[in-house]
């Protein structure tokens, strides 16, 4: 494991206590994924929940599908502690997304929030999950687009041209590999969520609290104070509120793997019989 990949490890490991209190927008999105989620006829026997956290989703997916085995995986050892405690029927995994320890065709859903921006290899991860799933098996996932923590990066911008938030890929190139490892009818589209807080402070707290702090391929920098206030004299107000804004731009996925030898239905209902 890289420096920078156990840096996140590390980051996630001393969060766990405090991210359900904090982590509003990773919340409100697992519910978004789960209501895209029930739209769709689907009964998955197998799921596959990957970088769980303290497994929000996994729990409203366990409420979704009551009869379903779901595993829940997590690089953080704290985080699946957490998993535990709140239902102990969920199956944990201590594991890299880049590097899953699964057999073929294991699972009917896959399903991943707010992860595959910390990970190097997504490509992998895209291929690894098609060989995961069963034939007719459903992959969904959200992660953030370009446009995340844009006032943050902004407001940086008048101290300096350093890299003090993280690059995110564009939704245009994770539709483009699904479509290169095969998956099947892949639909992507994104939202802008806005959380409003009282005070910088509290912008800063929100991301340090879920651990979202952690800058890839940077050393940790410490900022002085006069610094600290010209970053909150330059943050974007929201003058009809004089609430500050953090804007998370949302990129959803679907896609299917699709058996084009077989006509069997395995624990699926493909799309095209909504």
């Amino acid at each position: 494991m890289n420096k920078f990949k156990n840096k996140i490890k590390n980051s996630f490991n001393s969060k766990a206590s405090s991210y359900d209190e904090y982590s509003l927008v990773q919340r409100e999105v697992a519910k978004r994924l789960c209501e895209r989620l029930s739209s769709i006829k689907i009964k998955p026997l197998h799921i596959l929940d990957i970088g769980c956290g303290t497994g929000y989703l996994s729990n409203l997916l366990y409420k979704l599908f009551p009869n379903s085995s779901i595993t829940c995986l997590d690089i953080s050892i704290n985080m699946l502690n957490e998993v535990h405690k709140k239902n102990p029927k969920l199956n944990c995994i201590l594991s890299d997304a880049e590097n899953m320890p699964f057999k073929k065709s294991k699972f009917d859903l896959v399903v991943s929030s707010f992860t595959f921006h910390w990970c190097d290899e997504v490509e992998k991860i895209f291929s690894d999950v098609h060989r995961f799933l069963r034939d007719k098996g459903l992959f969904l996932f959200t992660t953030v687009g370009p446009s995340t923590l844009q006032e943050l990066r902004d407001a940086y911008l008048s101290l300096d041209n350093d890299q003090h938030i993280n690059t995110f890929s564009d939704m245009h190139l994770y539709g483009d590999s699904l479509l290169k490892h095969g998956y099947h009818d892949p639909v992507m589209d994104i939202e802008n969520i806005v959380i409003e807080y009282n005070s910088f402070k509290d912008v800063l707290s929100s991301l340090k609290k879920t651990g979202a702090n952690t800058v890839i391929g940077q050393e940790p920098k410490f900022i002085k104070k006069s610094s600290y206030n010209k970053l909150a004299k330059n943050y974007p107000l929201n003058n009809t509120n004089n609430r500050l804004p953090v804007t998370y731009e949302m990129i959803y996925g679907l896609a299917w793997k699709k058996n084009l030898n077989s006509n069997e239905n395995i624990g699926v209902i493909p799309i095209k019989n909504i």
